[in-house]
């Protein structure tokens, strides 16, 4: 780390943290109303914010959102970190593939949904349901794997017997003693021999039994649960976590008078504490809240029209900051300013190449490629499989008919254009969703312009003809919505927060 980015962060630490006498009580306070994953450390004697910074192998880098791989700092939503221990560690990280949509072969990453790993080597996917023969990639529907080589199948009834093919119906495999195979035609009302058939079917994976009195089963772990309770992540894809450095597994096991389980993620229990009249805690920090506003446990003097952005404070009506998902943003640089948007937390200039795929739970930037389209979060290959409601199945087989190919992708307040967001919009609660329609409950209609709010009688149903492009929703979630577009604040927690900050962005 370069001395001068030392100084820097150690000034902007002193200037920001003026410890109080009431720091251990206040600690309990950080815990609860700081970011899940945002934490006051030291690097090698200099104290630094989780949030802006990193130490990795005792040098500080600066930058939000930053994780290690080794030695090395990068942003997992727009890198990811592959290791090894074989022999000894080694970390490489691979630029441009998010960790939230990649898995590592060896030490490249790679991307999943469209490509597969075969020994050591990452080849494209020839099909969704495509498995390794040795180093090549095949499709299972259409082709087998026998001997080390790639065939195609002969029949659907047919399966691999050595490098040879048989109709498990009609016919067995067997193997010798001498290790030689043969096939044969059945038995008639018999079935083959199991203990010399070539057939090797897979063994169903072992769950650990919990034999200790009164355990229940976590995941692959056991608890008592008179002591502990199991929290499970309901997501299908692991997540990338920057404060571990590793992906979250889906299950794990807690103390309920120390921490609580909030979306599947274990976090720290919520005491807080209150100081002398007129002072609350804000962080480790005592502060006033009628002079200064409190941001993820930094405390900033009040101004007009200054507003959180994650740890930081800015005013929202200064053009030059744009706040993308709790990291802020100085784009006075940029000549096309007006143009850039957010794709999660990361800014996206529209003079790059770059696609950004959106879904109730993430936001992830790719490098734009032809034949691809989002679906939800994920970037997809067309020839490989078509998307509907930010659901993904395969292409279907030639002489069947094709499903029409439709991107779906959950649109960000934070990038609709004051033109549009400052006039007449909907904010609502999901309350139910059907194949054609969203009925929507506490409907508020906002003509941000006039600052005029007015509560909608009963709830408001919005048609969604065409139920492939509309994108999941999270029942009990505010959106703001149009009667064509459905759009998510991912900056703000509560639809209050959120109304509050559009009508202040609104204003005159």
């Amino acid at each position: 780390m370069h001395q001068k980015g030392s100084k820097m962060v150690t000034v902007m630490v002193r200037l920001g943290w003026l410890i109080c006498g009431f720091v251990a009580m206040c600690e309990p306070a950080l815990r609860a109303n700081a970011s899940p994953n945002c934490y006051r450390k030291t690097c090698h004697g200099i104290a630094y914010d989780s949030c802006v910074a990193v130490c990795c192998g005792n040098q500080l880098h600066v930058g939000a959102g930053l994780s290690c791989c080794g030695d090395q700092p990068f942003n997992p939503a727009t890198a990811s970190c592959c290791n090894t221990t074989h022999g000894h560690f080694k970390a490489q990280v691979t630029q441009g593939l998010s960790a939230n949509v990649s898995r590592c072969c060896g030490l490249k990453a790679y991307d999943e949904l469209n490509e597969i790993c075969c020994g050591s080597t990452i080849v494209g996917r020839p099909a969704a349901a495509a498995e390794c023969c040795g180093k090549e990639a095949y499709d299972v529907e259409t082709e087998l794997c026998c001997g080390g080589t790639i065939q195609v199948k002969n029949s659907a009834d047919h399966l691999c017997c050595s490098d040879s093919q048989f109709n498990f119906r009609t016919e067995c495999c067997r193997w010798n003693d001498d290790g030689s195979h043969e096939i044969s035609s059945k038995p008639k009302n018999s079935q083959c021999d199991p203990a010399t058939s070539g057939v090797q079917y897979q063994k169903p994976e072992l769950q650990p039994h919990c034999t200790e009195p009164n355990t229940h089963r976590c995941g692959s772990l056991c608890y008592d649960p008179n002591k502990r309770r199991c929290c499970e992540r309901k997501e299908i894809k692991p997540q990338w976590n920057p404060a571990s450095g590793q992906h979250d597994a889906a299950f794990s096991v807690y103390d309920p008078d120390t921490h609580v389980c909030c979306d599947g993620h274990v976090k720290p229990g919520m005491d807080q504490f209150h100081g002398s009249p007129g002072q609350h805690c804000c962080g480790t920090e005592v502060y006033q809240p009628r002079d200064e506003i409190c941001c993820d446990g930094h405390r900033y003097p009040k101004e007009e029209n200054l507003h959180c952005c994650g740890i930081k404070a800015y005013n929202i009506k200064d053009p030059k900051m744009k706040c993308c998902a709790g990291t802020l943003y100085n784009v006075a640089h940029l000549r096309n300013r007006g143009d850039v948007t957010c794709c999660g937390s990361i800014l996206r200039n529209p003079q790059e190449q770059k696609v950004c795929c959106s879904s109730k739970d993430n936001a992830v930037l790719y490098s734009g490629k032809t034949g691809f389209g989002c679906c939800g979060h994920l970037y997809f290959n067309l020839s490989l499989w078509s998307c509907c409601a930010e659901s993904l199945s395969p292409v279907q087989r030639s002489g069947q008919q094709q499903r029409k190919m439709t991107e779906c992708r959950l649109q960000s307040v934070n990038n609709l254009k004051e033109t549009h967001l400052c006039r007449e919009i909907y904010i609502g609660t999901v309350q139910s969703v059907s194949p054609n329609s969203i009925v929507f409950s506490s409907v508020l209609k906002i003509n941000g312009t006039n600052g005029n709010v007015h509560p909608v009688p009963f709830h408001y149903v919005l048609a969604t003809p065409n139920r492939c492009n509309t994108p999941k929703l999270i029942l009990g979630k505010f959106y703001y919505f149009n009667d064509v577009n459905v759009v998510a604040d991912f900056n703000h927690d509560t639809a209050l927060q959120s109304l509050y900050f559009l009508l202040n962005k609104c204003s005159p």
